[in-house]
């Protein structure tokens, strides 16, 4: 059920096109969960519209295991980021997209405690360079966007990696629909986020 979240898509794989340039690692969440899903989805319609040539591992994708180290089952995370490294390397991948903080966290920080070196971003900072290229269509996205929103920092992404920046610049330009600011910040963001509990 791994790709299931790309029905109707014509999602590339890395058996459809090996001669992709970046691999969208779409991670456990955005596989599964219907929420999460959507997010996927949206990407993978960016990245078209913006003619990157990208694929995806589909079945091939495993978790990272990142949140298994986090509990202390070192066993079950070097299984899981052996057997990534394996399909990585098979697939040359050298560049990784993905939108989960805690697969960007586990790829840029414990993979190359076993020789998995990539170059590692977050989608908010890709579609930034994309959009700031012109390569991103937000002229609908601002028709349809809220007057007024506020972003959630991860932790595993501000706090941890440092990104803040991205997903703002990204916001900011869906900022059309009046006097008012539509970002609006919470007393805590960027690096001095609030935890939501969920993750590591």
């Amino acid at each position: 059920d791994r790709l299931k979240w790309a029905a109707g898509l014509d999602v590339p794989t890395v058996q459809s096109n090996p001669d992709f340039e970046v691999l969208y690692w779409v991670g456990c969440a955005a596989a599964y969960e219907p929420r999460a899903q959507k997010t996927a989805r949206s990407v993978v319609q960016l990245l078209k519209a913006a003619r990157v040539n990208f694929a995806v591992l589909g079945p091939a994708e495993r978790c990272t295991g990142e949140t298994v180290r986090r509990l202390g089952d070192e066993f079950a995370f070097q299984e899981l980021a052996r057997a990534n490294i394996e399909t990585l390397a098979r697939h040359r991948v050298k560049k990784i997209l993905t939108h989960c903080p805690h697969c960007l966290n586990s790829f840029k920080h414990d993979y190359p405690q076993f020789g998995g070196h990539y170059e590692v971003v977050h989608h908010t900072q890709f579609l930034a360079e994309l959009a700031a290229q012109g390569r991103v269509p937000v002229a609908a996205a601002a028709a349809d966007s809220p007057e007024r929103v506020t972003f959630h920092d991860p932790c595993y992404l501000a706090r941890v990696n440092g990104v803040s920046e991205p997903p703002r610049r990204l916001l900011e330009l869906l900022d059309c629909a009046g006097s008012e600011p539509a970002l609006v910040e919470m007393p805590r963001h960027g690096c001095h986020t609030a935890c939501c509990g969920a993750g590591g």
